[in-house]
């Protein structure tokens, strides 16, 4: 029997297991029973009020008439032999109250409202329908019986009977307890068959869920399951055998286009850490010369040239590096960090101090506003943040001519482990029409293309800008109008490091600039290990513009042996990756064997994220990338010196 069942179609299957959908129909056959044993309930009272009411109403004929106060009040009274009674009420053909009579667990001002809803239903009662002499309304019944005089038509009154629904609700409970003791006796049985039935479709099933479960366990494409049957889960076993095999072979050709890609994400990596390094190198010359150029008495002609060189310089390493930021972003090599920093002195200070000279030259007020419940000491990518900060500043000075740009930091959501800030930049710039909002932030975009023409521009910016806040868990708008300004507004989620030291909140009427010295650095021992002549003479004049001494190792290995010098007693070591006989990473791992706590500063055109932190990892205490900015430069040897 159970082998010719399983042998039938799956539809006959589904047919006998869709008989158990008595289930529903019981459901259904209860729901009608209970309403129809509610109704009938429900009549049977109002039939016994009614029924009183009926006798009542005959023997108040006389007292009406006679308008015999005492001989109404016995009678109403005697409506008690149904303790659901609580009130009844008398009228005059003129709906005057004649006679009242109450329960005596009726307070006073449950009778004042029983009087006053009695006078409503009464004139609506006569409007309405004057045959139909009982109503139900929630929470009582109320029971009108008219009192006609004896051989006529004529009314003489209106007794309005009033009962509570107690008895009313103890039997519809009683009723809905043996209906929900049925349907539950009910309901189990059909479990208990719908238990034993399901096992003849759900097994096969079960066998089949068993070896999928077993695939992606163990990667194993080649499993199958062979069952002999001609009904539909034949054909279902048959079609996941045929649909294992074409995985088997789609997994193979998936590994080798797999290890195809990661070649190739490798191969782009390669090229990029490359590429940053051989066009910042030369960079670092036209930068670092031109700088120092600049210090130099020069007629005012050749000092514009410098000053134009070095400034198109700064503008070409900022075009390589967005196009090297977006080709990371692009590939997904670029990884948000986890560090612990403060906001005002490590972020605002110096996005201010890098864009207050360009600001000045113009003439506009470059200013910063932080809400005083904005938390200082935070953990996050403050590289990125930084970044974000200073293109979108470094934007809004660009396209404004007159006026201010004032940077606005507020919290969005302040938890006891977490942050989001929002930023606010606003300028008085020329604005951007509502056209151009809507494709501001996409790759190589600019408001138009005169504005790329006039100002210049990859159109990166904003892009990066816009992943970069996406990938710290904020995202970025705009609101502009033209001739009125711009502000560009984005939140970041930061975590909150466990100790928070007071702030100095800054108004938006206090510039935030900070000229550091560099006295600390006068008369220090600086070893430069570098093997490029030229760079060699970029690091060597900024240091003694700061007064600072300067050896020269010309490679590692040379490098190695002057830090060791028992005599030298260095205060720092600047020091590049890629030099002859022995690399950076290789003499830093030498020194740090003997001398714990000398800063090493890796000075390189290596200046992606992942190369960063293997400099750290080798024992390095900090990085300056190349081009040198002599202002990083000298920060962080004043810093690592100090301390």
């Amino acid at each position: 029997m159970k082998k010719k069942f399983s042998n039938i179609s799956i539809r006959a299957k589904l047919v006998f297991i869709l008989s158990l959908t008595a289930m529903i129909g019981l459901f259904i056959t209860s729901g009608v029973l209970f309403y129809t044993g509610i109704k009938t309930v429900r009549e049977e009272e109002v039939a016994k009020i009614t029924q009183l009411a009926d006798v009542s109403s005959f023997n108040l004929e006389a007292s009406l008439i006679f308008q015999d106060e005492e001989d109404a009040y016995k009678i109403l009274s005697s409506l008690t032999v149904n303790p659901s009674i609580i009130s009844a009420l008398l009228y005059t053909k003129n709906n005057k109250l004649f006679v009242k009579y109450f329960h005596e667990r009726v307070s006073a001002d449950k009778q004042i409202n029983l009087i006053n809803d009695s006078s409503k239903l009464l004139l609506n009662y006569k409007k309405i329908n004057q045959s139909d002499n009982s109503l139900f309304f929630g929470g009582k019944f109320d029971v009108f019986a008219p009192i006609k005089i004896k051989d006529t038509d004529e009314i003489a009154g209106i007794l309005h009977v009033i009962a509570d629904t107690q008895e009313f609700r103890k039997k519809v409970k009683d009723l809905a307890y043996s209906l929900l003791l049925v349907f539950g006796v009910t309901l189990l049985i059909i479990f208990i068959l719908a238990y034993f039935f399901q096992r003849i479709f759900s097994n096969p099933i079960y066998a089949l869920l068993a070896i999928m479960k077993k695939v992606p366990a163990n990667r194993n494409y080649s499993l199958s399951k062979e069952m002999q049957r001609h009904d539909e889960y034949g054909a279902l076993f048959e079609g996941f055998n045929t649909m294992m095999q074409e995985l088997k072979a789609i997994e193979k050709e998936l590994i080798i286009e797999k290890n195809k890609a990661n070649k190739a994400n490798q191969t782009k990596s390669n090229f990029l850490a490359n590429m940053s390094h051989e066009i910042r190198t030369p960079m670092n010359a036209i930068i670092g010369l031109s700088e120092l150029g600049l210090k130099i008495e020069l007629n005012s002609k050749s000092h514009d040239y410098l000053f134009k060189i070095n400034h198109s310089a700064t503008d070409l390493l900022g075009i390589i590096n967005d196009i090297l930021d977006f080709s990371k972003i692009e590939a997904g090599m670029l990884e948000i960090e986890n560090k612990n920093f403060h906001l005002s002195s490590e972020i605002i200070d110096n996005v201010i101090n890098l864009n207050n000279t360009r600001a000045l030259e113009k003439n506009i007020n470059l200013s910063c506003s932080i809400n005083p419940n904005v938390p200082q000491f935070l953990i996050g990518d403050a590289l990125r943040l930084r970044q974000i900060l200073i293109n979108l500043i470094s934007n809004a000075i660009k396209f404004t001519e007159q006026g201010e740009v004032i940077i606005t930091i507020k919290t969005a959501k302040n938890t006891d482990k977490t942050v989001e800030l929002i930023f606010a930049i606003q300028d008085s710039g020329m604005g951007i029409s509502s056209e151009h909002v809507q494709k501001l932030f996409n790759p190589f975009t600019q408001a138009d293309t005169s504005t790329t023409r006039q100002f210049g521009g990859t159109g990166l910016g904003l892009a990066i800008c816009k992943q970069l806040t996406e990938l710290m868990g904020g995202e970025i708008s705009v609101d502009s109008d033209i001739g009125i300004g711009s502000i560009f507004t984005f939140n970041v989620c930061l975590k909150k490091q466990d100790n928070q030291s007071p702030i100095i909140v800054k108004s938006s009427e206090n510039k935030v600039t900070t000229n550091r010295k560099t006295d600390n650095l006068k008369n220090s021992k600086i070893l430069l290990a570098e093997d490029n002549k030229i760079n060699q003479l970029v690091v060597i004049e900024f240091l003694k513009l700061v007064g600072a001494d300067v050896d020269i190792a010309n490679n590692g290995k040379e490098a190695v042996a002057k830090a060791l010098n028992p005599n030298a007693n260095y205060d720092a070591i600047l020091m590049d990756i890629q030099m002859p006989e022995m690399d950076g990473i290789e003499a830093t791992g030498i020194i740090r064997k003997q001398l714990k706590d000398i800063p090493i500063i890796a000075m390189t055109a290596y200046a992606m994220d992942e190369e960063k932190q293997k400099f750290l990892d080798a024992g390095m205490s900090n990085h300056v990338p190349k081009p040198i900015d002599s202002k990083i430069l000298y920060q962080t040897l004043e810093f690592l010196i100090k301390r």
